[in-house]
């Protein structure tokens, strides 16, 4: 299914032109002047408050179990619940497969028809198994995170997703293939920590740190500044001269201040101290509710500790959906 099939079909499933032409009327075909609208309008506000609707709310319905028969078709499937059943059932036979290919298999072999959500979550692991793409190139990252999480993804624009979302993303990744990722994605990572505000990466995503952190240095010889990540090779931009010249197009150092020694008494600092945000966080991890929602104060620490106890709260609790599912199917797929 193409990708504006797809967009197509959920948003047809989201909107329905029926009820929303029922909720709001075109009221402007009926009227022949805005005062008549607004007098209508009016009127019906009206009738409201004198005969107020009284309705009965609904009970939630209970959570459908994910089973063996609705693994497929289940919005809630766990992503690598759905990787371990066809590695059970195809094992790296489908993982060069076309798409369309891929879906009728599992269609005829299972007897079930695919949610559009786990088509996007089979994908997102059939690139995980096939590429290095998802570690290597920020876009493939964003939206291999954005379709593990269920989210339907938009191939023209960014879609950078949220704290909670970004930490149960990389989680997924890591339990389908764990590799390095690159210093592109690194950044992509630190960027939206700093979009949410927060200067502390916890495990998974500690690999970032570094990205959010900036650390520079100041050259106790001529006062000057800078980045001293990654390729920072310990030097003092301006007393070696690396800009002068034709060395702005290299970026060397001139051989002769080398040799004098110039460049190198350095000091370092970070631009964004993590610490105290870890320590906030690290007291947070054994509160309860009720303690946490007392002990959190409006400073910016206590701010960023509690988003950083949501992402990972929430990254406990794919875990867990993911536990569930394994110990509901395991008779299952042990006996296939």
């Amino acid at each position: 299914m193409s990708r504006k099939e797809l967009e197509e079909s959920f948003y047809d499933g989201l909107l329905d032109t029926k009820e929303l032409e029922k909720r709001h009327p075109p009221v402007l075909e009926k009227a022949a002047s805005l005062d008549e609208v607004e007098e209508e309008q009016e009127q019906e506000k009206e009738a409201e408050v004198a005969a107020p609707v009284e309705v009965t709310p609904l009970p939630d319905p209970l959570p459908r179990p994910v089973t063996e028969r609705n693994l497929f078709s289940h919005p809630d499937a766990h992503p690598v619940m759905l990787d371990l059943a066809l590695l059970r059932f195809f094992q790296l036979e489908w993982i060069p497969w076309l798409a369309d290919t891929l879906f009728f298999e599992i269609e005829q072999r299972f007897k079930t028809s695919i949610a559009e959500v786990n088509k996007l979550k089979i994908m997102a692991a059939k690139t995980l198994h096939g590429v290095d793409a998802a570690w290597d190139h920020w876009e493939i990252f964003e939206k291999t995170v954005i379709s593990l999480n269920g989210i339907i993804p938009r191939l023209d624009v960014m879609q950078p997703p949220d704290l909670p979302q970004l930490y149960a993303g990389v989680d997924m990744m890591n339990a389908i293939r764990q590799e390095d990722f690159s210093p592109e994605v690194s950044r992509y990572c630190a960027a939206v920590f700093l979009h949410e505000g927060v200067t502390f990466a916890t495990e998974p995503l500690e690999f970032c740190q570094q990205y959010i952190s900036q650390p520079k240095y100041r050259c106790n010889h001529c006062k000057n500044t800078g980045s001293a990540l990654p390729p920072f090779d310990g030097l003092c931009d301006a007393c070696v001269q690396r800009f002068r010249g034709d060395k702005a197009f290299s970026l060397r150092p001139d051989p002769t201040m080398m040799a004098r020694g110039a460049g190198q008494d350095l000091s370092y600092f970070l631009e964004r101290d993590p610490q105290p945000v870890k320590k906030r966080y690290e007291e947070f991890k054994g509160m309860s509710g009720e303690q946490l929602s007392a002990a959190i104060q409006e400073v910016a620490e206590d701010i960023q500790a509690a988003k950083l106890t949501v992402a990972v709260d929430y990254t406990d609790f794919r875990r867990g959906q993911l536990k569930d599912q394994l110990t509901a199917l395991r008779g299952w797929l042990e006996a296939s």
